[in-house]
């Protein structure tokens, strides 16, 4: 039967090794062979053999002397039905220690494969044999060649060579063959070069240059030359090349002899790096250069220089970090390993090979099995450490004192840069720092405010700023001192910053004036709440050094950026003019700044014309935040939420304009457009990702005041084809029942297409056990003002724990919002917080910037069953 009608033959594979026949089995298993038969003894393929002869091609495994393989391959080649069968052997893994003596050519192989085998490999040469071709033997009609003939001794010489071989065709210039030590030390597998230009062999040399190369090896029939030959993840070493016309099988080729220099060339790299190094610049970029000079010079897979402070010695800071291939979550951290203590300790770490056996407590390096890590200490002048450059590597490096002594100059580099880094900010923190309460100072704070402001101004995001004045701080100084009122001063500031969040920025701004900016504020009224808290603080006495107690108080001023200004020096200048608006009202306590009434009228005006215009411009947006499951951190959902990007005034703060599209009726238009849009986008997502997000949608009074409220609903699912059970309608607690007629009925009807409402912003309104028991309502979402008040108010804890409890007894879900540190995250998991949403995860995202994030997760998890930590 001719090949073309049968198929590609039948195979059979006789292997001990179960992965070996597992490789080749799944190998060719579809390629359209006529049978695929294995064999896990010599025993049981002769028996097989017996019932059934007609087999194409055999694959043996020699093991150790390889007895019963050869006596194998001999009965076969007495069988006249299988003496024309070719073999191939299965030479045993480099890591055995007896192999098959080379002295004795086994009767009937005509190629060999080395274990553990490669799939792609075994198929080439599989094809090779059964299409007529030239096993290694150089042998094509089945027979063994006479033991100790030209082909024997050229097969123990190619596949043995500790030199990289490669035969390639003279007129083509394509490669033929080559040996094991190519495939070892390249990366590259026989199967992926064959059949490749020769003068891939070199990433020096540019296209005009290999042609060059090219045309004297034809007319002068050999060629050498030194380049930079690529491996097979990306990287190179030096060569030397030494190409010749050669005579094989009776046919020209060309062989090429690729040669490794060794420690040769290893130092004209070092030279080279070491020169480079030092031309490049200070700062960061110039920190980068370098580390990339070390990547490419020794083909890192990691480094990362890290900066220490040998006064306080868990104040660790990584100052740029390297990997090959990014690390997951559950990855041991580098940083806390015993490792890095003993480099900052001043110890050198170096271990060219078998690292990761040898540092045996370091679970970062028995992770990632570095063959290859060094950890150097960065010294200053007078030989204090302050730093360490850690570097890994997958595969082994050559015991080479040149490698170590660049690395050693290289640290020496790095850590010049870390002393100038240091002297620069021990100089700034002096400029920019009080020097009695330790707290930002003017200029400090003037620089934060404005960062601030451009940030807000990108994002939409709102803020505030505070003036804090002490009352009568002049008589404690006249009548007391002032080395009492540094005191006082210092007391104060200690309070403020235990008022606020490590977010939020405290300065000295001068005397006894100090200034705030409270960030990533949502409502006003968590700004009044923390200035309440600050008047209330500042009310406790006082103990002095003497034992004596003094009473003080403060007076606050407070403006919001951007409902009252939108520059730093207006911001300023009007939580000024809040402040003394307090102290005119008695002192101890806190005003907002609040626009004379011309001024506020015309704002809104201009503000109002421009939002009219808003949606038909495509000027608004809808962002999403992630909320996550409590327990395994994967997204399982997002709210939706409005912004504004004006052309002009850039992204203006829901904060500012919701009100206002409330008091004019517009936010009915807009809460349908971003019902519809959200719908659309997550429907999107749900396809696309194979995810059951769900999606949040904020209802306002006015929208619930709609009779059709649920046709609209209703119309949007239908048209974007989302599954109404994940789709959550959010409404405020505050809406009151009265206000609303048949308030309780609309959200009926919504659930009842199958939707879910959420009571959002629970624990700020007004709200009775029997309105919460009776509201048709699936989850309660807990404000963020008693969320930020973990691990600062037990009174706020107590009332969060107490919502937890409430919701679960009325068999209700409950998500927290406002969630920025794990204080606020271990908190909820532990009492039962099933979702959590904040800037611990992540910040409300534009929709590409989410798919994007998706698409992360996709690609390092897989689908919708695996967990995924939030950026």
């Amino acid at each position: 039967m001719a090949r073309e009608e049968k198929g590609q033959g039948s195979v059979l594979i006789v292997a001990t090794n179960r992965d070996d026949r597992r490789v080749l089995f799944d190998t060719l298993d579809g390629q359209n062979f006529d049978a695929i038969y294995t064999a896990k003894d010599h025993q049981q393929a002769l028996a097989f053999l017996n019932q059934d002869p007609d087999i194409d091609i055999v694959l043996i495994e020699f093991v150790g002397p390889a007895r019963e393989a050869v006596a194998f391959c001999t009965q076969m080649k007495g069988d006249p039905r299988l003496a024309r069968v070719p073999v191939i052997g299965l030479m045993a893994a480099e890591t055995e220690q007896r192999q098959w003596d080379w002295a004795r050519m086994p009767p009937g192989v005509v190629d060999w494969l080395r274990s553990p085998v490669d799939g792609g490999e075994a198929l080439a040469r599989i094809r090779q044999v059964l299409s007529g071709g030239r096993g290694a033997n150089g042998n094509g009609n089945g027979d063994a060649p006479a033991r100790g003939n030209g082909a024997d001794r050229y097969h123990f010489v190619f596949e043995g060579s500790l030199d990289e071989l490669v035969i390639s065709d003279p007129k083509s210039g394509r490669i033929i063959e080559v040996n094991p030590t190519f495939e070892q030390r390249s990366g590259f597998q026989a199967a992926q070069v064959v059949g490749q230009p020769l003068d891939t062999i070199s990433r020096s040399h540019t296209r005009e240059q290999r042609a060059e190369l090219a045309t004297r090896l034809m007319r002068e029939g050999g060629v050498r030359y030194r380049c930079q030959k690529p491996r097979a993840d990306g990287g190179s070493y030096p060569v030397e090349v030494v190409s010749r016309l050669a005579v094989r099988s009776g046919k020209l080729v060309h062989f090429t002899i690729v040669r490794d220099l060794g420690e040769l060339g290893r130092l004209q790299q070092s030279l080279g790096l070491l020169a480079e190094a030092i031309e490049v610049g200070a700062g960061d970029e110039g920190v980068k250069q370098i580390v990339r000079l070390l990547v490419d010079w020794l083909e890192l897979d990691y480094v990362t220089l890290i900066s220490a402070r040998p006064d306080h010695p868990t104040d660790i800071q990584p100052i740029t970090l390297y990997q090959r291939v990014s690390m997951p979550g559950d990855a041991p951290d580098p940083l806390k390993q015993p490792t890095l203590r003993h480099v900052l300790d001043g110890t050198r770490v170096i271990h060219l090979n078998e690292a990761w056996k040898r540092v045996e407590q370091d679970s970062f390096l028995g992770y990632t099995r570095f063959e290859a890590f060094v950890g150097l200490p960065l010294r200053d002048e007078r030989r204090t450490v302050l730093g360490a450059l850690l570097l890994g590597r997958r595969a082994a490096l050559p015991e080479s004192s040149t490698i170590v002594d660049t690395l050693r100059i290289a640290a020496g580099r790095l850590a010049l840069e870390l002393e100038l880094r240091r002297s620069r900010d021990q100089g700034k923190a002096k400029a920019l720092q009080d020097a009695l309460t330790g707290l930002p100072n003017r200029l400090l704070f003037n620089d934060r405010l404005e960062t601030t402001i451009n940030e807000a101004h990108r994002t939409g995001e709102m803020f505030a700023v505070l003036f804090v004045d002490l009352d009568r701080f002049k008589n404690i100084n006249d009548s007391l001192g002032h080395g009492v009122g540094d005191q006082v001063l210092d007391a104060v500031s200690r309070r403020l910053r235990a008022s606020v969040r490590a977010s939020d920025t405290v300065a000295r701004y001068a005397g006894d004036e100090f200034t705030l900016i409270l960030r990533h504020i949502v409502q006003r009224e968590d700004v009044l709440r923390i200035a309440e808290k600050i008047v209330r603080v500042m009310e406790v006495p006082l103990t002095l050094e003497d034992g004596s107690e003094l009473h003080i108080t403060a007076s606050l001023g407070i403006s919001f950026y951007p409902d009252d200004a939108t520059t730093a020096e207006r911001l300023l200048k009007h939580a000024d003019v809040a402040m003394y608006s307090a102290k005119g009202m008695g002192r101890n306590n806190y005003q907002t700044y609040v626009a004379v009434p011309e001024e506020s009228h015309q704002q809104r005006i201009a503000l109002e014309t421009k939002l009219r215009v808003a949606e038909r411009n495509n000027e608004l947006r809808v962002y999403y935040q992630p909320q996550v499951d409590s327990r395994t951190e994967d997204i399982v959902g997002m709210e939706a939420l409005i912004r504004w990007e004006h052309p002009e005034l850039g992204m203006i703060s829901p904060g500012f304009f919701i009100p206002l599209a409330e008091e004019t009726g517009l936010i009915v238009s807009i809460g349908e457009w971003v019902l519809r849009t959200a719908c659309v986008d997550t429907k999107r997502w749900q396809t696309r990702f194979g995810l059951p997000l769900r999606v949040s949608v904020n209802l306002s009074a006015l929208q619930l005041r709609q009779p059709n409220l649920a046709d609209i609903v209703r119309s949007a699912v239908d048209d974007s084809g989302i599954d109404p059970t994940l789709l959550d309608l959010e409404v405020t607690e505050s809406i009151s029942v009265k206000s609303i007629p048949n308030l309780l009925e609309t959200l009926q009807s919504l659930r009842d297409l199958g939707c879910r409402i959420s009571i959002d912003d629970f624990g700020t309104g007004q709200s009775s056990l029997d309105y919460i028991r009776r509201f048709p309502a699936d989850k309660i979402k807990i404000d963020q003002v008693f969320v930020r008040n973990i691990g600062v108010d037990p009174d706020d804890e107590a009332i969060v724990q107490a919502t937890i409890s409430m919701a679960h007894s009325l068999k209700l879900g409950v998500v927290a919002e406002g969630v920025e540190i794990e204080e606020h995250y271990t908190f909820l998991r532990d009492h039962g917080c099933e979702e959590l949403q904040g800037y611990l995860f992540c910040r409300p995202l534009a929709p590409v910037s989410f798919e994007n994030m998706l698409a992360e997760r996709e690609r390092l998890f897989g689908g919708a069953g695996a967990e995924f930590s939030m950026p």
